[in-house]
């Protein structure tokens, strides 16, 4: 990433060709340029919180917050873009500066969240046997009545077969259309801790 920092000015620019900033990649080079010889003495950029894992490979997604600092992209015709997690902070709470021509994409959530996705299954070995009413140690069995599940085999094959994605504090599964939501699950567990073994009642199958 292209970012050049004005200590005097305390603007990032984002230099050309770069049109796309990400949050954590932003957030690196804001420390690294903190424990510069010319950093160390100057006050703190920013502060960042969030990553905090939810259970599994959820974690909370980051917030920066600019202390009295912006970001400026190159001045041309183009559509730039803000995401990975959330920028706040900056003048007046506004963390990006005014550059001609430059329409700002600034991505934000209210409950940002980061997916680690790995390929194959969308589920875990525990999360499948979870699924399939097998016992664990770890994880509690979640069990449907017969007259109501169906076949087992089929609901966990159409869970595997179409994506997932996170709401607020739930997952969200999704048919092979990718369309046709067909299960949700708990993130937290009634005290408000990590947990997959909630499985709420489906929609539609």
């Amino acid at each position: 990433m292209s970012y050049l920092f004005d200590f005097g000015t305390k603007l990032i620019h984002i230099l050309s060709p770069q049109t796309e900033v990400d949050i954590q990649d932003l957030l690196d080079e804001i420390r690294t340029q903190e424990a510069t010889e010319k950093g160390i003495t100057y006050g703190k950029i920013a502060d960042a919180s969030g990553k905090e894992v939810l259970g599994g490979s959820v974690s909370v997604g980051v917030t920066l917050e600019l202390l009295g600092w912006q970001i400026k992209f190159w001045e041309g015709n183009y559509i730039a873009k803000v995401a990975g997690g959330n920028l706040v902070g900056g003048v007046s709470g506004d963390p990006v500066a005014y550059s001609a021509g430059v329409q700002t994409l600034l991505i934000q959530s209210a409950a940002s969240t980061v997916v680690q996705v790995s390929t194959g299954s969308g589920l875990s070995s525990e999360e499948h046997d979870q699924l399939m009413g097998l016992d664990t140690d770890t994880v509690p069995t979640a069990v449907w009545a017969e007259s109501d599940r169906g076949s087992k085999l089929d609901f966990v094959y159409s869970i595997e077969g179409g994506k997932w994605t996170i709401v607020g504090d739930q997952m969200v599964f999704f048919s092979a259309d990718n369309l046709t939501e067909i299960a949700r699950f708990n993130l937290y567990d009634a005290n408000g801790n990590p947990t997959m073994a909630n499985v709420m009642t489906r929609t539609r199958i």
